[in-house]
């Protein structure tokens, strides 16, 4: 697995945080029935090249792509979580934070994850 992290690294063109590499060396990935969403295994990111690019990666979706979360690498160790609805507002650099707001509140549920887009001002 670690040779995968490795590979997916030289593919995006930097170093994942340590939240996620802890994370794809513990599950690659995982799905959720209740609002079809899911967190994307390294493979299936780097299987469609619009769902990465300079210093930037999709790592999660909902209902099939509807919608996208992404990790942006900022330099040095910085890094911020964005939604593609609008990728020009950072949401939290811990990917634990935003797990946290999913499994508090699903995609729709109170404080789930576009309740924490209403508060950012970020539009779903």
């Amino acid at each position: 697995m670690l040779s995968d992290i490795d590979a997916f690294e030289q593919k995006i063109g930097f170093p994942l945080p340590d939240e996620f590499r802890r994370f794809y060396l513990l599950c690659n990935g995982f799905g959720c029935n209740e609002d079809i969403f899911n967190i994307i295994p390294l493979s299936g990111i780097m299987e469609y090249p619009d769902h990465y690019g300079v210093n930037w990666f999709y790592f999660s979706e909902y209902m099939i792509y509807s919608d996208m979360w992404g990790l942006r690498h900022l330099g040095d160790s910085c890094y911020e979580i964005f939604n593609a609805s609008d990728p020009v507002i950072g949401m939290t650099s811990s990917l634990t934070e935003f797990l946290q707001r999913f499994l508090k509140g699903n995609v729709f549920d109170p404080g789930g994850l576009y309740k924490w887009h209403q508060e950012l001002g970020i539009i779903s």
